[in-house]
């Protein structure tokens, strides 16, 4: 075993599949070959000279950009939940290291890696993979919805979810920081890049607003803070969300916000109702 100095680990990893006669084992959490053509090329070469390629990745609803590159380079990906360990090696070297396929990491990060030529110190490469990730890889991808979910824009997920919720047409728009929406009223979503907690407004008027108790004993949200002002009723996170921009949380972030931002609308429409109809019956 040899510590390779960081600005030789990318050659080294190029080498070691350059090299390859018989097969290469990649394990990289993370893929990205993004201005990066060098090893995208040497890869497919290798596998023109008949190298048989095991690639293996992570398995998070929020990583199919590495399984989409890791397919474009005609490898069926191997993937592991909760994959952190990054090694590299064919039947004659190997690798050992905290780089992951990045370019950002090929380019900037200071990495750490060791290298491996011993008979012995191969079995035990060799061995990790059949005992801790084979056993572990999943033959399929999260189902296409999660995949959805972890693709597209907050905004339009929000769009079609409330749309299909409401069975009505619901367009969403940034505006100055804040998500705009209309239901049969104006709300207004927004996340706190300070803090990542996140808050949703709906109008009232001041009748609504003279009954908030109603509406705050009836109605509960599990995680938030319910308050009121006197134009408007709202919701306060007490948990943060993973990232300050909504198109990147979590797959199941997005899930539960979604849903808790169409379970508020149900509730406000339906406390706006009872408000004017409990009016009427003492008029």
């Amino acid at each position: 075993m040899k510590i390779i100095p960081p600005y030789q680990i990318t050659s080294e990893i190029l080498n070691l599949i350059n090299e390859a006669e018989k097969y290469i084992v990649l394990v990289s959490p993370y893929v990205n070959f993004n201005n990066w053509d060098r090893i995208k090329v040497d890869i497919i070469n290798a596998l023109k000279r008949g190298v048989r390629i095991e690639f293996y990745a992570r398995l998070d609803n929020e990583n199919f950009k590495s399984w989409e590159q890791i397919e474009n380079l005609g490898i069926k990906p191997k993937l592991i939940k909760n994959l952190h360990a990054k090694l590299y090696f064919n039947e004659n070297s190997g690798i050992v290291t905290s780089m992951n396929l990045l370019t950002s990491s090929n380019l900037n990060a200071i990495e750490f890696g060791s290298i491996y030529h011993t008979e012995e110190e191969l079995s035990e490469l060799k061995t990790f993979v059949k005992r801790y990730l084979e056993p572990n890889f999943t033959m399929s991808k999260p189902n296409e919805e999660d995949i959805y979910l972890a693709k597209e824009k907050f905004t339009i997920i929000l769009s079609n979810f409330l749309s299909n919720k409401f069975n009505r047409t619901v367009n969403t728009r940034w505006r100055n920081g804040t998500i705009e929406l209309n239901v049969n009223n104006q709300y207004y979503f927004d996340i706190d890049k300070g803090n990542n907690q996140v808050y949703l407004a709906g109008i009232i008027s001041g009748l609504e607003f003279e009954n908030f108790n109603n509406f705050k004993e009836k109605y509960k949200y599990n995680g938030f803070q319910i308050s009121a002002r006197p134009n408007s009723i709202y919701i306060s996170s007490d948990f943060k969300v993973s990232n300050s921009n909504l198109n990147f949380i979590s797959v199941s972030e997005k899930k539960r916000l979604i849903e808790v931002i169409a379970k508020f609308i149900k509730d406000l429409s339906e406390y706006k109702n009872e408000c004017y109809e409990r009016k009427k019956a003492c008029s």
